[in-house]
């Protein structure tokens, strides 16, 4: 008998693909910025100290529907991090051997 094929693996959505650089502000609910913290979403360095992130369409989404307001800075696609931006063991035990050179360690090792 014919059995129902198994459905071909489907790519991931075009906005799975896609990133944003974005603030975030307390909106018309005047909500607590801080609270951004505890959505565990990546936030970047901004230099005049907002709450800057990198969020997903459905994170957007989301803060629009905690009563935050949100401004889109720049799309960031996903791509794969350049091989020279990725440290290795060895070069990240180096730059931390070389941080803690010379501090007196207590109790032994």
């Amino acid at each position: 008998m014919n059995e129902p094929a198994e459905p071909a693996e489907q790519p991931p959505p075009e906005s799975a693909a896609i990133r944003f650089d974005a603030t975030v502000h307390p909106g018309i609910t005047n909500h607590n910025l801080r609270a951004v913290a505890d959505l565990d979403l990546d936030r970047m360095p901004d230099p005049e100290d907002e709450v800057r992130l990198l969020v997903t369409p459905e994170d957007c989404r989301r803060l629009l529907e905690s009563g935050y307001e949100v401004h889109l800075r720049a799309l960031v696609p996903v791509r794969p991090v350049p091989a020279e931006l990725v440290a290795t063991d060895e070069s990240v035990m180096a730059w931390l051997d070389e941080r803690v050179q010379g501090i007196e360690r207590s109790g032994g090792a």
